[in-house]
């Protein structure tokens, strides 16, 4: 009995792990699509800042497009995690739940721009259960200078990074090396 207690308890650490390690991810993602470029850079200014500074104008709009309009990216790089660990011998089960949930978290993003009621039932269950954020954990992202709460997964990360100043000194440590112009759509309110 002891030995599936501890099975279980190492499941759920692991399951933890690798929801926090993916959170974590997309709030890097998130911050560097905010930080750095401006649309006019070459490639990367029309396929990801343009968006952005379209949805820190107008939140809500991109829930209209598709899953794959808005994942296709998010789903080729997991691709390419679920290869790379399949072909380096390991692919496990946390690397399945990383790229699942990493090819989808635009999706998990949107959701909280979305109605309740449009949410789907299974999804609007784990976010009851806290273990997706919901629209007010999201919603301090669009406030003031739009430099906060960048992770999309769940609500445990944006409150500990923010209060650490994480963000603040990844950018004190990147943007002398890489610089930073601060768009008008990051702008406080």
């Amino acid at each position: 009995m002891e030995q599936i207690a501890l099975s279980v308890l190492r499941f759920v650490l692991e399951l933890a792990v690798t929801l926090i390690a993916i959170d974590l991810v997309s709030g890097l993602v998130h911050w560097a699509e905010d930080t750095f470029g401006s649309e006019d850079t070459p490639v990367y200014g029309k396929w990801i800042v343009q968006p952005n500074v379209i949805h820190h104008e107008q939140p809500a709009a991109f829930t209209k497009k598709s899953w794959l309009q808005s994942s296709w990216d998010l789903a080729l790089a997991s691709g390419l995690i679920v290869f790379t660990a399949w072909l380096t011998g390991h692919l496990t089960w946390h690397v399945w739940l990383f790229a699942v949930l990493g090819a989808n978290a635009n999706q998990l993003h949107k959701y909280a721009h979305m109605p309740r009621q449009k949410i789907p039932f299974f999804v609007r269950w784990f976010i009851d259960l806290r273990i997706l954020q919901n629209a007010n954990d999201h919603a301090l992202h669009h406030t003031g200078d739009k430099n906060t709460a960048y992770c999309v997964i769940t609500p445990y990360l944006n409150p500990m990074l923010d209060r650490l100043g994480f963000w603040r000194g990844l950018e004190k440590l990147t943007v002398p090396i890489f610089g930073a112009p601060r768009r008008d759509d990051l702008r406080g309110d």
